[in-house]
């Protein structure tokens, strides 16, 4: 991504983050952007591209966030639920980003395209430390119940508070791994 793009995907990023998708115009878009209106639609021909822009940056943002932590054991497995518990009280508690703008665009291909490749990818996350930790448990199954846990816990923390959905997606998640013989 040219810095310019980046940019105005950030820009844009963070006006969604603000007030959804949906209510900006052109022009709202293109002021916050701080670009020309061809220099807009250079980049992001369409307001579908903007918003797929700006999920990008954010995935770009989140796995970052995410990545690193423990090499090893449960706290490996559970690293990107911790981290994820810490983007929700620290970044934004407001949802997924993501499934808010499929919300907002249930018919753009485009859109659920980028939803759907940003969380296998996430589900990934968790078959390739469970693959380190745990090789011969069923990486596929546990990956798809940690995933799980993680989108719930995005959900769940906005009606019952950080603290309290995370302590208990990990709760969840460490029994679920203790089940599996994973300690």
């Amino acid at each position: 991504m040219t810095d310019t793009k980046q940019q105005i995907a950030k820009k844009l990023y963070y006006l969604f983050i603000g007030t959804g998708f949906a209510t900006q115009g052109v022009e709202a878009l293109r002021a916050e952007a701080d670009v020309s209106l061809r220099t807009l639609y250079k980049y992001y021909p369409s307001r579908e591209a903007m918003i797929i822009g700006a999920l990008e940056y954010r995935e770009g943002l989140y796995w970052d966030w995410i990545e690193e932590g423990p090499e090893n054991g449960v706290d490996h497995l559970l690293y990107p639920l911790v981290r994820l518990g810490d983007w929700l009280e620290q970044v934004g508690n407001t949802g997924c980003l993501f499934m808010n703008a499929l919300s907002t665009y249930p018919e753009s291909e485009a859109i659920r395209k980028a939803v759907e490749a940003h969380k296998e990818r996430l589900r990934n996350v968790f078959v390739r430390r469970l693959e380190t930790v745990a090789p011969d448990c069923e990486v596929g199954a546990l990956a798809d119940r940690l995933f799980l846990l993680h989108e719930g816990l995005t959900d769940v923390a906005r009606l019952r508070g950080v603290q309290t959905s995370t302590a208990a997606a990990l709760e969840a998640a460490r029994a679920l791994l203790a089940r599996e013989g994973i300690h």
